[in-house]
């Protein structure tokens, strides 16, 4: 058990530089809510992060998206309520702006074996990264 747990830290690790790496490029990483974005805060992420509920509603979130014309990463959990949101919105970026296609939020899934089901339980999940 001890060993899994180290192993699902190391992914988070790989998948937070590469979020990171992302970001450097120009994306924008787009979560549900305040926690989520504290959480990939607290675990080392460093780029733009812009949060569903600070938006009135998927139709000003995607026109802001799609003005900024930046690369978008949905991060949503994955209970009901988050599935739905991205669904919807995925629909709405496949029109008007480049995303992700979900890459990350598979990865998320694979990463944590699926134990792990909203962003803001990966910094309770995991000690903080600290870079070299």
């Amino acid at each position: 058990m001890i060993y899994e747990r180290e192993q699902v830290t190391l992914e988070i690790r790989s998948f937070i530089e590469s979020l990171n790496h992302e970001s450097e490029s120009g994306a924008v990483v787009v979560v549900e809510g305040k926690k989520d974005g504290n959480a990939l805060r607290d675990i080392g992420f460093n780029g733009e992060i812009l949060v569903y509920n600070n938006f009135k509603g998927i139709i000003n979130l995607v026109d802001y998206l799609s003005r900024k014309g930046k690369k978008v990463i949905l991060l949503f959990d994955r209970d009901k309520k988050g599935k739905a949101l991205t669904s919807k919105i995925i629909r709405k970026l496949d029109l008007l702006c480049p995303h992700d296609n979900l890459y990350y939020k598979k990865w998320f899934v694979k990463m944590t074996r699926g134990q792990i089901t909203c962003v803001e339980n990966l910094s309770k999940y995991c000690l903080p990264f600290v870079e070299n």
